[in-house]
C-alpha cells in the first residue's frame, strides 16, 4: 500500500475517533482546524470553504456556537459581515485533536533509528514548505 494512503487512513481514523468522542462532525472539526491555523473567517465564506450550501454552513456554525466552541462577531464598521472565531473552549478542543494526532506520529518516529528520524524530519519539513505553497492550507 502507498505511504500516502496509509497516512491518510491513520489520520482519518484518528480524527473520526476524536470527533465522535467529542460529539462533533468531521466538517465541524475541519472548520475549527481551519480557524485555528488561518484565523477567524467570515460566516459567508464558510459555505465555500466547506463546499456546502450557505444554509448548511450556517447550521454548522450555529451548532458550534451552541456548543460554546465558536462565536460570531460583527466586524467593526460593517455590520453585515460576521466573523467566526474559536472560543477558548474551541481552541482547547482543537489543541486536543492536534495532540491526539501527534501521538501516533511520535510513536511512528520513535520506531526509527535516530539518524533515520533526523533524515525524515528534514525531508518532511521541506515537503511541508512546498505543500503549503501549493495548497489551501
Amino acid at each position: 500500500m502507498d505511504w500516502t494512503a496509509v497516512f491518510v487512513r491513520l489520520w482519518m481514523h484518528d480524527i473520526n475517533n476524536f470527533t465522535r468522542a467529542n460529539d462533533l462532525s468531521f466538517g465541524q472539526m475541519n472548520l475549527m482546524l481551519h480557524i485555528h491555523y488561518r484565523g477567524p473567517c467570515e460566516v459567508s465564506g464558510v459555505s465555500e470553504l466547506m463546499q456546502m450550501t450557505p444554509a448548511g454552513a450556517s447550521q454548522m456554525v450555529e451548532r458550534l456556537v451552541q456548543q460554546g466552541l465558536v462565536t460570531r462577531k460583527e466586524v467593526p464598521g460593517d455590520r453585515r459581515v460576521r466573523l467566526v472565531q474559536l472560543t477558548d473552549q474551541g481552541d482547547r478542543m482543537v489543541l486536543a485533536c492536534i495532540q491526539a494526532h501527534r501521538r501516533w506520529v511520535k510513536d511512528l518516529a520513535d520506531s526509527l533509528e535516530p539518524d533515520q528520524r533526523e533524515s525524515a524530519a528534514t525531508l518532511l519539513a521541506r515537503m511541508t514548505e512546498i505543500a503549503c505553497q501549493m495548497s489551501l492550507l
